[in-house]
């Protein structure tokens, strides 16, 4: 945006035309940022301009963690026609399991998603996270169209004969700047769009809850051998350590008591 100034001076200079004024954009409204229950978005007569993020915290028996991510990572496949997508997924087996996960799909997929794994275990967390993007999608609007104006403007004064060669080798390093940075403000559009039309959903699943009264007995009772070999050893260490602060201790109190007994009278 910063460069069409001086590109408008040197369209002015090569072509010797009047001023051109744009009119100025009407104020633009943003609508208000609100926390939104999780659902299926229904079809506005406006476009949407929230993007939604949720929080799923799942408590399921350990030996069930890694079925539960794998149901997930299916439900995830299944609702392809929804765009879904896995953005991130690591699981941790054995003692304390865990797993993490993180999608990205349309609405009606991320339901999907929540209706699978509600049944797979106990939902002790849900939350949503919604950020207004109406102003930066207006903003992404208005600049494609400047520099689309621009460009068509750029091209055609490329092609009007009786330019000299100076003349087209700088209009033609313009239009590849223009060009470059319509590229770069349509992909950030498409982003934005992108995060408007689907939804986000993180899931991190863990055993707290759902242990039985057993568990934690049985394993303190199988890391009983460990302990107490740690234990011991510190033990060890310990009296290894006190050892020489002992002999230190014992000589300078002898040193102290035939001290005072020299300098005691008789």
């Amino acid at each position: 945006m910063h460069r069409l100034l001086p590109a408008c001076l040197l369209l002015i200079a090569l072509t010797a035309c009047s001023d051109r004024s744009n009119s100025a954009p009407g104020p633009m409204g943003s609508a208000a940022k609100e926390a939104v229950a999780l659902r299926v978005a229904a079809p506005d007569a406006k476009p949407r301009t929230l993007a939604y993020d949720h929080s799923l915290q799942l408590d399921a028996p350990e030996e069930k963690v890694a079925a539960i991510h794998q149901a997930a990572l299916g439900a995830c496949h299944a609702a392809a026609a929804d765009l879904c997508e896995v953005l991130d997924s690591r699981i941790s087996t054995g003692r304390n399991a865990t797993a993490n996960l993180r999608f990205r799909a349309k609405p009606a997929g991320i339901q999907k998603l929540i209706a699978t794994l509600g049944q797979q275990g106990e939902i002790t967390n849900q939350s949503t996270q919604a950020e207004d993007l109406a102003e930066p999608l207006q903003d992404g609007e208005k600049k494609l169209a400047m520099l689309t104006a621009y460009r068509a403007e750029l091209e055609v004064l490329r092609k009007r004969p009786g330019n000299d060669v100076d003349a087209l080798i700088k209009v033609t390093r313009e239009l590849a700047q223009v060009q470059s940075e319509l590229e770069d403000a349509s992909g950030k559009q498409a982003n934005l769009k992108r995060r408007v039309e689907t939804e986000t959903l993180s899931i991190y699943i863990q055993s707290t809850h759902a242990r039985s009264f057993w568990r934690p007995i049985s394993l303190a009772l199988s890391d009983f051998g460990g302990t107490l070999s740690q234990g011991i050893s510190t033990a060890i260490t310990a009296v290894a350590f006190l050892l020489p602060w002992f002999f230190v201790l014992g000589l300078i109190f002898w040193i102290g008591l035939t001290l005072w007994r020299r300098r005691k009278p008789r």
